[in-house]
């Protein structure tokens, strides 16, 4: 599979098994009977989603896969809960989800470092890792 490809199946097996993993949390908390089943089974799914962000690290600039990571999750998330338990969404929520996604996007294709440093071009870490 090219480079690519694997962002791209990283970026998605992140965030499907982060809103999954949020989706058992908010099941579990709905009843006390399902508390116990819901911690063990969302964190059962969240800490997989670690080994996709890891290889979200692998192949991107840290500052891009925060954006991605922190705020696609969280984006997600919220449409989940809307969808799946009809969470409320306020428009000045609605504004708020608009600028992070805006800032995910800025983030993530118009990241350039500010000084002429190679430290921060993950194809460096890439190439780095190909030689050991």
């Amino acid at each position: 599979m090219g480079r690519k490809k694997m962002v791209y199946l990283n970026i998605a097996m992140f965030l499907l098994f982060q809103v999954a993993a949020n989706l058992l949390f908010k099941w579990g908390g709905t009843a006390p009977q399902r508390y116990w089943w819901g911690f063990v089974f969302g964190n059962a799914v969240g800490m997989t989603s670690i080994l996709f962000l890891i290889g979200m690290y692998r192949t991107l600039p840290a500052a891009t896969v925060v954006a991605i990571a922190s705020g696609g999750a969280f984006l997600m998330v919220q449409l989940a809960l809307y969808l799946v338990y009809r969470e409320a969404l306020y428009p000045a929520a609605v504004a708020g989800m608009i600028l992070i996604f805006v800032g995910i996007l800025m983030t993530a294709l118009l990241n350039r470092p500010l000084t002429g440093s190679a430290a921060h071009n993950s194809e460096t870490v890439v190439a780095a890792d190909d030689e050991r």
